[in-house]
Protein backbone atom coordinates (compact mmCIF):
# COMPACT_ATOMS: atom_id res chain seq x y z
CA UNK A 1 0.00 0.00 0.00
CA UNK A 2 1.32 3.80 -0.96
CA UNK A 3 1.82 5.50 2.22
CA UNK A 4 -0.58 8.67 2.44
CA UNK A 5 -2.35 11.32 4.71
CA UNK A 6 -4.99 12.64 6.75
CA UNK A 7 -5.76 13.85 10.52
CA UNK A 8 -5.86 17.86 11.27
CA UNK A 9 -4.09 18.77 13.96
CA UNK A 10 -3.77 22.40 12.88
CA UNK A 11 -4.04 24.81 9.84
CA UNK A 12 0.28 24.20 9.13
CA UNK A 13 -0.67 20.74 8.32
CA UNK A 14 -2.31 19.84 4.94
CA UNK A 15 -4.42 16.67 3.89
CA UNK A 16 -1.16 14.81 2.71
CA UNK A 17 0.52 15.31 5.97
CA UNK A 18 -2.22 15.40 8.50
CA UNK A 19 -0.79 12.40 11.48
CA UNK A 20 0.62 9.96 9.25
CA UNK A 21 0.79 8.69 5.59
CA UNK A 22 -2.95 7.83 5.52
CA UNK A 23 -5.61 9.97 5.49
CA UNK A 24 -7.44 8.87 8.80
CA UNK A 25 -7.32 10.09 12.33
CA UNK A 26 -5.53 8.52 15.13
CA UNK A 27 -7.80 10.58 17.60
CA UNK A 28 -9.77 7.65 18.70
CA UNK A 29 -6.68 6.34 20.30
CA UNK A 30 -4.79 7.44 23.78
CA UNK A 31 -2.23 10.01 22.48
CA UNK A 32 0.67 10.70 24.03
CA UNK A 33 0.47 14.36 23.82
CA UNK A 34 1.57 15.19 20.23
CA UNK A 35 2.07 18.71 20.33
CA UNK A 36 5.54 18.10 22.86
CA UNK A 37 8.62 16.34 20.85
CA UNK A 38 10.17 13.47 22.89
CA UNK A 39 12.80 15.01 24.65
CA UNK A 40 15.53 13.16 23.51
CA UNK A 41 18.58 13.07 21.32
CA UNK A 42 17.45 10.68 17.88
CA UNK A 43 19.45 7.38 18.28
CA UNK A 44 19.15 6.90 14.89
CA UNK A 45 16.98 7.88 11.57
CA UNK A 46 16.96 4.70 9.32
CA UNK A 47 14.92 3.79 6.29
CA UNK A 48 11.54 2.66 6.66
CA UNK A 49 10.91 -1.19 6.16
CA UNK A 50 7.70 -2.59 5.10
CA UNK A 51 7.42 -4.51 8.14
CA UNK A 52 7.68 -1.50 10.34
CA UNK A 53 5.44 1.02 8.50
CA UNK A 54 2.92 -1.70 8.67
CA UNK A 55 3.24 -2.51 12.61
CA UNK A 56 2.95 1.54 13.16
CA UNK A 57 0.90 2.11 10.03
CA UNK A 58 -2.11 -0.47 11.35
CA UNK A 59 -1.63 1.06 14.76
CA UNK A 60 -1.75 4.26 13.73
CA UNK A 61 -4.86 3.98 11.84
CA UNK A 62 -6.86 1.18 13.81
CA UNK A 63 -9.62 3.41 15.17
CA UNK A 64 -10.24 5.12 12.51
CA UNK A 65 -13.92 4.30 10.71
CA UNK A 66 -15.16 8.08 9.03
CA UNK A 67 -14.74 6.64 5.80
CA UNK A 68 -16.54 3.17 6.35
CA UNK A 69 -20.18 4.24 5.63
CA UNK A 70 -19.41 5.59 2.68
CA UNK A 71 -17.86 3.04 1.28
CA UNK A 72 -20.21 0.59 2.69
CA UNK A 73 -23.27 2.52 1.54
CA UNK A 74 -21.70 2.38 -1.85
CA UNK A 75 -21.59 -1.22 -1.69
CA UNK A 76 -24.87 -1.30 -0.96
CA UNK A 77 -25.55 0.50 -3.88
CA UNK A 78 -23.22 -1.24 -6.54
CA UNK A 79 -23.09 -4.49 -5.25
CA UNK A 80 -20.22 -6.71 -5.23
CA UNK A 81 -18.22 -8.44 -5.35
CA UNK A 82 -15.90 -5.81 -4.37
CA UNK A 83 -11.81 -4.82 -4.96
CA UNK A 84 -10.41 -2.35 -2.38
CA UNK A 85 -6.97 -0.90 -3.93
CA UNK A 86 -4.21 0.09 -0.98
CA UNK A 87 -6.09 -2.62 1.71
CA UNK A 88 -3.09 -2.41 4.20
CA UNK A 89 -4.02 -4.27 6.97
CA UNK A 90 -7.68 -4.79 6.01
CA UNK A 91 -9.72 -1.94 7.91
CA UNK A 92 -11.94 -1.37 4.97
CA UNK A 93 -12.51 -4.91 3.59
CA UNK A 94 -13.14 -6.45 6.89
CA UNK A 95 -16.15 -3.90 6.84
CA UNK A 96 -17.45 -4.65 3.35
CA UNK A 97 -17.64 -8.69 4.68
CA UNK A 98 -19.27 -8.14 7.81
CA UNK A 99 -21.86 -6.17 5.73
CA UNK A 100 -22.24 -9.19 3.91
CA UNK A 101 -19.87 -8.21 0.75
CA UNK A 102 -17.48 -10.84 -0.98
CA UNK A 103 -14.24 -8.37 -0.51
CA UNK A 104 -10.76 -8.66 -2.40
CA UNK A 105 -8.30 -6.27 -0.91
CA UNK A 106 -4.70 -5.63 -3.03
CA UNK A 107 -1.29 -4.56 -1.21
CA UNK A 108 2.26 -4.32 -2.70
CA UNK A 109 3.24 -4.87 0.72
CA UNK A 110 3.26 -8.47 1.91
CA UNK A 111 3.48 -7.87 5.63
CA UNK A 112 0.88 -5.63 5.51
CA UNK A 113 -1.24 -8.91 4.08
CA UNK A 114 -0.07 -10.89 6.66
CA UNK A 115 -1.40 -8.74 9.17
CA UNK A 116 -5.06 -8.48 7.69
CA UNK A 117 -4.44 -12.11 7.60
CA UNK A 118 -4.01 -12.01 11.65
CA UNK A 119 -6.96 -9.98 11.64
CA UNK A 120 -9.39 -11.39 9.97
CA UNK A 121 -12.17 -13.74 12.53
CA UNK A 122 -15.12 -15.97 11.87
CA UNK A 123 -17.72 -15.29 8.98
CA UNK A 124 -15.97 -12.49 7.32
CA UNK A 125 -12.85 -14.83 6.81
CA UNK A 126 -15.46 -16.83 4.04
CA UNK A 127 -16.15 -13.40 2.40
CA UNK A 128 -12.36 -11.84 2.34
CA UNK A 129 -9.66 -12.52 -0.40
CA UNK A 130 -6.48 -10.99 -0.20
CA UNK A 131 -3.97 -10.86 -3.34
CA UNK A 132 -0.26 -8.98 -3.39
CA UNK A 133 -0.85 -6.81 -6.13
CA UNK A 134 -0.12 -3.59 -7.83
CA UNK A 135 -3.05 -1.59 -9.50
CA UNK A 136 -0.78 -0.76 -12.64
CA UNK A 137 -0.85 -4.39 -13.59
CA UNK A 138 -3.99 -5.76 -12.12
CA UNK A 139 -4.79 -9.07 -13.27
CA UNK A 140 -7.73 -11.03 -11.77
CA UNK A 141 -10.04 -13.24 -13.13
CA UNK A 142 -13.09 -11.59 -10.99
CA UNK A 143 -15.13 -8.41 -12.35
CA UNK A 144 -16.52 -6.03 -9.91
CA UNK A 145 -19.06 -3.95 -9.14
CA UNK A 146 -17.58 -1.28 -7.17
CA UNK A 147 -13.71 -0.66 -7.13
CA UNK A 148 -12.30 1.08 -4.14
CA UNK A 149 -9.23 3.21 -3.51
CA UNK A 150 -8.89 4.92 -0.01
CA UNK A 151 -6.83 7.05 1.76
CA UNK A 152 -5.29 8.78 -0.90
CA UNK A 153 -3.51 6.16 -2.30
CA UNK A 154 -3.84 6.96 -6.06
CA UNK A 155 -2.57 10.41 -5.42
CA UNK A 156 0.59 8.81 -5.08
CA UNK A 157 0.88 7.87 -8.54
CA UNK A 158 2.44 9.89 -10.90
CA UNK A 159 -0.02 10.57 -14.44
CA UNK A 160 1.84 8.04 -16.55
CA UNK A 161 0.90 5.52 -13.84
CA UNK A 162 -2.13 6.99 -12.78
CA UNK A 163 -3.39 6.03 -16.37
CA UNK A 164 -1.59 2.63 -16.36
CA UNK A 165 -3.96 2.08 -13.17
CA UNK A 166 -7.14 3.60 -14.54
CA UNK A 167 -7.21 1.30 -17.62
CA UNK A 168 -6.43 -1.84 -15.52
CA UNK A 169 -9.24 -1.19 -12.88
CA UNK A 170 -12.17 -0.17 -15.50
CA UNK A 171 -11.01 -3.76 -17.39
CA UNK A 172 -12.05 -4.85 -13.67
CA UNK A 173 -15.19 -3.57 -13.65
CA UNK A 174 -18.43 -5.10 -14.32
CA UNK A 175 -20.92 -2.77 -16.82
CA UNK A 176 -22.23 0.09 -14.83
CA UNK A 177 -19.59 -0.45 -12.22
CA UNK A 178 -18.31 2.17 -10.05
CA UNK A 179 -14.71 3.51 -9.04
CA UNK A 180 -14.46 5.27 -5.90
CA UNK A 181 -11.08 6.38 -4.89
CA UNK A 182 -10.67 9.45 -2.42
CA UNK A 183 -7.25 12.21 -3.23
CA UNK A 184 -6.07 15.74 -1.98
CA UNK A 185 -9.25 18.77 -2.69
CA UNK A 186 -8.30 21.52 -4.33
CA UNK A 187 -8.23 23.58 -1.56
CA UNK A 188 -4.72 21.79 -0.77
CA UNK A 189 -1.98 23.64 -1.79
CA UNK A 190 1.65 22.65 -1.87
CA UNK A 191 3.50 24.01 0.80
CA UNK A 192 7.72 24.22 2.27
CA UNK A 193 7.70 22.80 5.91
CA UNK A 194 10.63 22.16 7.80
CA UNK A 195 8.34 18.87 9.94
CA UNK A 196 9.94 19.91 13.50
CA UNK A 197 6.79 19.59 15.29
CA UNK A 198 4.87 16.30 15.68
CA UNK A 199 2.03 15.99 13.38
CA UNK A 200 0.35 12.96 15.67
CA UNK A 201 0.87 10.88 18.52
CA UNK A 202 -0.61 7.12 19.59
CA UNK A 203 1.08 3.96 21.47
CA UNK A 204 2.12 1.00 19.50
CA UNK A 205 0.02 -1.78 21.61
CA UNK A 206 2.05 -4.63 20.42
CA UNK A 207 5.22 -2.95 22.25
CA UNK A 208 3.36 -0.66 24.54
CA UNK A 209 5.97 2.11 23.46
CA UNK A 210 4.63 6.00 22.54
CA UNK A 211 5.14 6.81 19.14
CA UNK A 212 5.68 10.67 17.99
CA UNK A 213 4.83 11.29 13.41
CA UNK A 214 6.73 14.35 11.58
CA UNK A 215 5.96 15.45 8.17
CA UNK A 216 8.75 17.68 6.99
CA UNK A 217 7.27 19.43 3.53
CA UNK A 218 9.06 19.97 0.18
CA UNK A 219 6.74 22.00 -2.80
CA UNK A 220 7.79 21.05 -6.47
CA UNK A 221 8.53 23.59 -8.63
CA UNK A 222 5.41 23.11 -10.37
CA UNK A 223 2.98 23.71 -7.43
CA UNK A 224 1.28 20.06 -8.41
CA UNK A 225 3.43 17.91 -6.64
CA UNK A 226 4.64 17.56 -2.47
CA UNK A 227 7.14 15.56 -1.10
CA UNK A 228 6.27 14.68 2.64
CA UNK A 229 9.19 12.96 4.36
CA UNK A 230 7.18 11.29 7.30
CA UNK A 231 9.42 10.34 10.48
CA UNK A 232 7.83 8.12 13.15
CA UNK A 233 10.00 8.35 16.02
CA UNK A 234 9.29 5.25 18.90
CA UNK A 235 10.47 6.27 22.36
CA UNK A 236 11.82 2.85 24.43
CA UNK A 237 11.92 2.40 28.17
CA UNK A 238 15.18 3.33 28.12
CA UNK A 239 14.69 6.50 26.96
CA UNK A 240 16.32 6.07 23.62
CA UNK A 241 14.57 7.06 20.78
CA UNK A 242 14.40 5.03 17.01
CA UNK A 243 13.33 6.77 14.51
CA UNK A 244 12.01 5.64 10.55
CA UNK A 245 12.23 7.94 7.81
CA UNK A 246 9.61 7.35 4.79
CA UNK A 247 9.73 9.73 2.43
CA UNK A 248 6.67 9.78 -0.26
CA UNK A 249 5.62 12.20 -3.14
CA UNK A 250 2.14 13.11 -3.48
CA UNK A 251 0.07 14.61 -6.83
CA UNK A 252 -1.99 17.57 -6.38
CA UNK A 253 -4.38 17.67 -9.18
CA UNK A 254 -7.55 19.19 -9.72
CA UNK A 255 -10.87 17.92 -10.59
CA UNK A 256 -10.77 18.75 -14.24
CA UNK A 257 -7.65 16.53 -14.42
CA UNK A 258 -8.96 13.76 -12.96
CA UNK A 259 -11.95 14.24 -15.11
CA UNK A 260 -9.56 14.06 -18.03
CA UNK A 261 -7.46 10.77 -17.01
CA UNK A 262 -10.68 9.16 -16.26
CA UNK A 263 -12.35 10.01 -19.86
CA UNK A 264 -8.74 8.42 -21.94
CA UNK A 265 -9.27 5.46 -19.72
CA UNK A 266 -13.13 5.01 -20.57
CA UNK A 267 -14.61 6.00 -17.62
CA UNK A 268 -17.89 8.52 -17.97
CA UNK A 269 -18.10 11.97 -16.32
CA UNK A 270 -17.45 11.78 -12.43
CA UNK A 271 -18.61 13.04 -9.49
CA UNK A 272 -16.83 15.34 -7.17
CA UNK A 273 -18.03 15.03 -3.26
CA UNK A 274 -16.04 17.17 -0.83
CA UNK A 275 -16.59 14.83 2.16
CA UNK A 276 -17.40 11.18 3.12
CA UNK A 277 -21.09 12.78 3.59
CA UNK A 278 -21.20 12.75 0.05
CA UNK A 279 -21.67 16.81 -0.15
CA UNK A 280 -20.99 18.47 -3.76
CA UNK A 281 -16.91 19.14 -3.82
CA UNK A 282 -16.24 23.30 -2.85
CA UNK A 283 -13.27 25.26 -4.08
CA UNK A 284 -11.78 24.95 -0.63
CA UNK A 285 -12.30 21.42 0.66
CA UNK A 286 -9.01 19.83 1.67
CA UNK A 287 -10.49 16.31 0.79
CA UNK A 288 -12.27 14.73 -2.15
CA UNK A 289 -13.74 11.82 -3.62
CA UNK A 290 -14.23 11.17 -7.09
CA UNK A 291 -17.19 8.53 -8.27
CA UNK A 292 -16.71 7.33 -12.10
CA UNK A 293 -18.83 4.39 -13.54
CA UNK A 294 -17.94 2.39 -16.71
Amino acid sequence: MRPVGRVSVGPRFHVYARGGPCPGSALGLQSPEPERPFMHVTDSIEPMDGGTFARLFTAQYAAFADDLPLWVGLAHEFGGPILEIGCGAGRVVRALARAGFEATGIDTNPAMLLRAHAEITGEEGKRIHLIEQDVRHLGLDTRFGLILAPCNTLSALADTELAQALGRVRDHLRPNGLLAFEVPGPGEQAIDDDGDEPVAAFFDPETGRPIQVYAAQQAGPDGERVVVTWRYDELYPDATVRSWRLPVTYYLRRPEAYARLLARAGFGAPAFLGDYDRRRLAAGDTRMIVLASK
